[in-house]
């Protein structure tokens, strides 16, 4: 490895650049040691800050792990859960069969502001009840997948709270309610990084990246009946998608 001492970019950028490309083309391969501190301070007339600078960056975006004790690794590839068959209704709560994957549910009042009525397209202040708000987790082996929250109009489902404190079937909830089901749906899927407290929920390092599918949801009249927000570890799941013509 070589650094460019007269570079403008940074020694310990060019030394992370430099680590980040032998692990990327497999030089060093997944679960291997890389050199130490003191190797690379030698080998390369670095001080142990500039290092410990370049590693302590890879560490936090994933490509190496400290092991107390025995030194620095190339972090293994993580398992990933793929989501099949994905779409705009995947992470939707009107359109589930069955609560069993909607883990730590809580479901509020609010009342509508500009935003909320915009999406749903009703008239702003005191001409509706205003929405529930639903979050929920989806947990896999490895920890917590996604995070959800849904939006739903308190006016097509004004029992859905109770309902749900019930732990009432969807069948049952659903039930009669047809009309307000969710017919169509369309969907924008985003990549950002995650803040602290999205690290922090989703159990994830500092700096990843999340993967965020917004939903709108509308029944066959027309009127938006749900819009969800899910926000996924990037590094934890795979979506598939199918398609055919005829």
């Amino acid at each position: 490895m070589k650094l460019n001492k007269r570079s403008s970019q940074p020694l310990y950028a060019q030394l992370k650049d430099l680590l980040q490309e032998r692990i990327e083309s497999g030089f060093y391969g997944a679960g291997e040691q890389i050199p130490s501190e003191q190797v690379l301070c030698k080998e390369l007339d670095l001080s142990r800050p500039t290092v410990r600078q370049a590693i302590a960056e890879l560490v936090s975006e994933g490509y190496l792990e400290i092991i107390k004790g025995k030194g620095t690794f190339v972090a293994a590839e993580p398992s990933k859960t793929e989501i099949r068959g994905f779409s705009p209704f995947t992470f939707s709560l009107l359109a589930a069969r069955q609560l069993e994957d909607f883990q730590n549910l809580t479901i509020e009042r609010v009342q509508g502001d500009a935003e909320k009525d915009q999406i749903f397209e009703l008239s702003e202040g005191a001409g509706h009840p205003g929405y529930w708000s639903i979050r929920w987790q989806m947990a896999g082996e490895d920890g917590t997948l996604a995070v959800c929250h849904s939006l739903v109009p308190i006016y097509m489902f004004p029992e859905l709270a109770a309902d749900l404190e019930a732990e009432r079937r969807m069948i049952d909830i659903t039930a009669n309610k047809y009309a307000y089901l969710p017919q169509k749906a369309s969907a924008r899927l985003m990549v950002r990084t995650a803040t602290r407290q999205e690290t922090e929920s989703l159990e994830m390092d500092r700096l990843s990246q999340l993967l965020i599918v917004q939903s709108k949801l509308k029944s066959r009249s027309g009127n938006c009946c749900e819009y969800v927000t899910s926000m996924m570890r990037s590094d934890a799941v795979i979506l598939a998608m199918d398609a055919g013509r005829s």
